[in-house]
Parts: structure tokens; sequence; C-alpha cells
């Protein structure tokens, strides 16, 4: 977990497509409580995908969630880093972004479940593949911007670029490490980040800088 340093001054208020994002992902864990089927028709399972069926679920999947820590963490996260990288992408450009993280995550976490056959069956849900395209985003965007990260029980500082590298080897490694035995699909976030960092490029290789907007006043 990573918290901005100082202040952008960046009104998420003003990021009308991060808050339809917030909205919908909290809607979706509404229906999962309220529809003890809701999870099973909405959220990816890779043999399901894999046998063409319910292939909506590859976009669905990413606005639900696990638990109520699980969406809280990932919706907290997604405010660090939302309002700058839309601020800066577009709106349209910052949601083209966000779903392609999503679902290249996605996909990269079903092709590494062939190959555990267990994940298989498994229900696939969460924004984290999502994120961690901004994550990427925000890296390449503002790669000097500070952060307070969250390592253990203890914070350290580092530079946006230095965290985006971080996040990536910890994916890698604990996707391996943890490989068939964990609940966390770490080969989503690693298939997100690489879709952001492209994303990301693409947009550095159309613009000089970006620039984001400049607001005055209270945030």
């Amino acid at each position: 977990m990573a918290w901005e340093v100082q202040d952008d001054q960046v009104p998420f208020k003003k990021q009308y497509v991060s808050i339809v994002i917030i909205l919908l992902n909290v809607v979706m864990f509404v229906l999962q409580l309220l529809d003890d089927n809701f999870l099973l028709e909405w959220a990816f399972v890779p043999a399901e995908f894999f046998a063409g069926q319910k292939l909506w679920t590859i976009f669905t999947s990413m606005f639900m969630h696990g638990g109520p820590t699980h969406i809280f963490f990932n919706m907290l996260f997604f405010y660090v880093v939302a309002d700058d990288c839309e601020s800066s992408l577009g709106h349209w450009y910052f949601l083209f972004t966000y779903l392609v993280s999503g679902v290249v995550g996605t996909l990269l976490h079903a092709i590494f479940a062939l190959f555990a056959p267990a994940s298989m069956t498994i229900p696939t849900l969460g924004a984290s593949g999502a994120i961690a395209g901004l994550i990427a985003v925000y890296g390449l965007l503002f790669p000097r911007r500070r952060l307070r990260v969250l390592l253990g029980y203890f914070f350290i500082r580092l530079s946006a670029r230095r965290y985006v590298l971080y996040f990536a080897v910890m994916q890698l490694a604990l996707g391996f490490l943890l490989w068939n035995t964990s609940a966390t699909a770490y080969f989503a976030h690693l298939g997100g980040l690489v879709a952001g960092a492209a994303c990301a490029m693409l947009f550095k290789a159309a613009q000089i800088e970006p620039q984001p907007t400049q607001y005055s006043g209270w945030q």
C-alpha cells in the first residue's frame, strides 16, 4: 500500500470516470452481498472462459471483490493514483487504460492457470489487475513523485518509479513462489502492470509531456 507524500492539487471530484468506477465497484459488491449466486454468474472462471462460456466475466470480474477488506484497500489505492492518471490521460483514454489493464491481467492469470489445474475452476475477481495498470501509468508519467509505502509494519519513502519496480518484482516473485497455493492472482497484477505500462508509453509517444490540469483552492 502507498500514499502520496506531496499534495498534487488535483481534486478527485473532477475525475468523473474514477468516481463512476468506484461507484460500480460498490454497487457490484452490494449485489454480491444480496445474492449468493451473483458471484458465480459474474466472476471469471478460467475453465469456463476457455470453454467459451460467460465471456463477459472478463470485464465484470474486475468490478467485483472477495470481501470488505478486499474492496476497501483496492478502492483506497485506486483513489491514490486515479486522480492524477485521469487528469493527465483524459477521461476516455484513462477508461481505456483501466479496462485494458484489467482484461490483460485476467487473461495472463487464465494462461498461467492452465499450468495449475486447481486454479482453473476457482472464481477470479477484483480490480487489482486494472489498478496495477494505473500504478504503471503513475510511475511512468510521474517517476519522481514521492510515495509513502507500507512495507510490513514500517513506512518508507520511494519515488513512483522505484515503487513500480518494487511492485513488479514482488508480484513476479510471489507469483512463482506461491504457485498454485495462494488465493491471490499475482500474475493478473503483472499482466495489468505490463498493459498499463504499454498504454502509458503510447500516451507519452503522442505527448511531449503529461500536463495535469491545475486546480486552485481546497481539495
